[in-house]
């Protein structure tokens, strides 16, 4: 029985490792065979609607704090799933604001980080809207018109269950001035208080006094730590304060460095301890306060809050020598032996207080993007994280694209939002098991502070995480630790950051394949530059990889096999709607996606030096290759076995508001389960799976 389906198996899928054209991973495949398919902003209930995850209103169950190292409320632990609305964006109509809100909860996100909507300017694609801040050069006052468009819209996303994760001070580029200069921080103050203290017409709440806000972040990415460091020449006469710069530090004692250090950490830590200060205090805000992101500051600048933040891109666009053209790898993080930014992620969550992540993407036009926050939700759930959220689902004020404006948003983006909501089951059910066991690595506040002193770089991630060959033998942290990076994939891991003695960790010998505690997530790399990201869960499975002609096991009886793609790789997700399993009465979702990109955009592959005749991992985009709407996206060819009867089961074809409209026939192995055949020819990148 099982031989006859891994013989139909193995036919289907020959040369599925290059594909028949011999492609490369790094190389653009041509657009014949893609059909359009931009996923609706009216979409259907049905299959594809998990809005049932979220408690609506948000709020309902009182205010978000903090109890112990989680998020809480009155009804117990919270995690928020969520995706970051940016600049023009924060700003819809009203009736554009309804669908936004019914669209996001449909997909299954909890959580909308509101950023950028102070000023909005976008440096990679140099566009610029209306923030919400008038134009009278006062950096604080609320202009009436955006501020109407911005209460109801907020209003929206607590109807729909969506909590509110206010950014302050994002688009004003005080670049660290702020930690010292006080006018700055008067403004600060002047705009949070405008800002808070405001009623919300369609909710009758100030932001301060509504539940359905969880979480504010005072600085995006801001902190004089991280800006000094940048600085060759401090000047004085410029209204800086009388410190030497980094040129002139780098000759002085280590006293004095470490003096130094003790300004810049006590300069951040007073400066949000201020704004903190005046938003509970003064205007009664019961949620909790992160600064900034923890990296741009000593993680002992943080102490004073209440969780902590970091942000993450896997292989985020850098600027050429012509303003108008970027650089992109195209390299998929499934192929990365040392987890990618995953482990360096790990490296910041702290032993006491929340830790969430509230930017990640997997920048566009890497081809591979959708294997981004499938990998991201399933470690955040794992590792016991209490937000993700992503950056971002759309940057201007049109709501309702075709296709992508910015390397950034997910709104048009087929393939990566497609699997949003196999990331909502994963982390918010969630799906995925925290590991009941955690290992604990001990970074003392003096080590941190000699460490920088050598070295005048304050980045714990370059000893976290690295790309480095050979890295998974060196140590991970500053403080002898020998917990290794691909350690970090397989144990639940925090770091006491308030500890007064190092904590040291024997390393693990690991093979090629990496199973986290539990089993339920594995990294596969048996075939060099051919691996796969393997999620087994009883209600939500994931794949993202490169199938080599294998045939995946899913568990509980599913197995599947994938055809030729235009990259060799796919990723896919099964989501068991009722959470009942796959071979019980209930619904499933299947996504496959592979390759996407917008009609005529126009990718320039540089030839790799070393080898003229191979192309590079570098995608250059240029303003005039971007291309334009619809986004086009592949059929993936693929042969499941499933869980259930083949008399019991049917499966539709979905269509881009996710309505049934086409059969898809299911045929039966020798021991009666489901045979089913998906492929290009049903134009869809979902499917309905129905078992009776």
């Amino acid at each position: 029985m099982r031989t006859l389906f891994l013989l139909l198996c193995a036919l289907l899928s020959a040369g599925a490792a290059y594909g028949q054209d011999g492609h490369r991973v790094g190389e653009v495949p041509s657009e014949e065979g893609l059909f359009p398919f931009v996923l609706s902003y009216d979409m259907a209930r049905g299959a594809t609607d998990y809005s049932f995850l979220l408690d609506v209103p948000a709020g309902k169950h009182g205010f978000t704090r903090v109890e112990g190292r989680h998020f809480v409320n009155d009804a117990g632990r919270i995690r928020f799933h969520g995706v970051n609305i940016v600049g023009g964006a924060n700003f819809p109509t009203h009736e554009q604001a309804k669908r936004l809100a019914k669209r996001l909860a449909h997909f299954g996100f909890n959580c909308v980080r509101l950023h950028y909507f102070d000023l909005s300017e976008y440096r990679f694609r140099q566009i610029r809207e209306k923030g919400i801040l008038a134009d009278d050069g006062t950096f604080c006052t609320l202009d009436p018109e955006q501020l109407d468009l911005f209460d109801y819209m907020v209003s929206q996303f607590k109807k729909h269950g969506i909590y509110i994760n206010v950014n302050l001070l994002v688009g004003r580029r005080f670049k660290g001035k702020n930690a010292y200069d006080r006018t700055l921080q008067q403004k600060e103050l002047d705009y949070a208080r405008n800002l808070f203290t405001h009623v919300n017409p369609y909710t009758g709440l100030t932001l301060a006094n509504d539940p359905a806000v969880a979480l504010v972040e005072l600085n995006n990415e801001d902190a004089i730590f991280k800006t000094y460091r940048g600085q060759a020449d401090w000047d004085p006469e410029k209204g800086e304060p009388d410190w030497p710069s980094i040129k002139e530090l780098e000759k002085e004692s280590e006293e004095r460095k470490g003096e130094m250090f003790d300004t810049l950490e006590a300069a951040d830590r007073d400066h949000w301890n201020r704004q903190r200060e005046m938003l509970v205090n003064e205007l009664g805000l019961k949620v909790p306060v992160v600064s900034t992101q923890v990296t741009y500051s000593s993680p002992w600048a943080f102490m004073d809050m209440d969780y902590f933040d970091m942000h993450a891109y896997w292989c985020h666009p850098s600027h050429s020598s012509n303003k108008d053209k970027w650089a992109i790898d195209n390299i998929p993080m499934v192929n990365s032996p040392y987890g990618g930014t995953l482990p360096g992620l790990a490296a910041y969550r702290p032993a006491d207080r929340p830790f969430t992540v509230s930017e990640y993407n997997n920048p566009f036009p890497n081809l591979y993007g959708a294997e981004g926050q499938p990998m991201l939700h399933a470690y955040g759930a794992f590792q016991g994280w209490d937000g993700l959220i992503a950056h971002s689902y759309n940057n201007l004020h049109d709501e309702e694209p075709d296709q992508l404006a910015y390397n950034f948003s997910y709104a048009a983006r087929t393939d990566a939002m497609a699997h949003f909501i196999a990331c909502a089951t994963l982390f918010l059910r969630p799906d995925v098991a925290e590991s009941p066991e955690e290992s604990v690595v001990n970074l003392p506040c003096d080590f941190y502070k000699k460490d920088w002193i050598r070295t005048l770089d304050h980045r714990l991630a370059d000893y976290m995480a690295s790309e480095a060959p050979g890295f998974e033998d060196k140590l991970v942290t500053a403080t002898d630790s020998t917990f290794t990076t691909t350690q970090r994939l397989i144990h639940r891991v925090a770091v006491d950051f308030k500890a007064v003695e190092t904590k040291t960790f024997e390393p693990e010998p690991l093979g090629p394949v990496l199973f986290s505690d539990g089993g339920q997530i594995e990294w596969n790399h048996e075939i060099p530059d051919r691996s796969m990201f393997i999620v087994r869960t009883d209600n939500t499975k994931v794949f993202s990889g490169f199938p080599a002609g294998r045939t995946i096991d899913w568990g509980d009886g599913i197995a599947f096999t994938v055809g030729e793609t235009k990259l060799g790789w796919t990723t896919m997700s099964l989501v068991s709607k009722k959470a009942n399993g796959f071979a019980r009465k209930g619904t499933a979702l299947l996504v496959a996606t592979g390759y996407t990109k917008q009609t005529g955009q126009r990718f320039t592959v540089d030839p790799d030096p070393a080898d003229p005749a191979k192309p590079s991992t570098i995608i250059h985009s240029r303003n005039e290759d971007w291309g334009h709407g619809p986004m086009l996206t592949e059929g993936i060819p693929a042969t499941l076995k499933l869980a259930s009867k083949a008399r019991r089961t049917r499966c539709w074809a979905l269509d881009e508001r996710g309505k049934r409209i086409r059969r898809v026939p299911v045929g039966r192995t020798e021991d009666g389960m489901a045979l089913l055949e998906i492929g290009p020819q049903y134009k869809t990148v979902w499917y309905e799976i129905k078992t009776r």
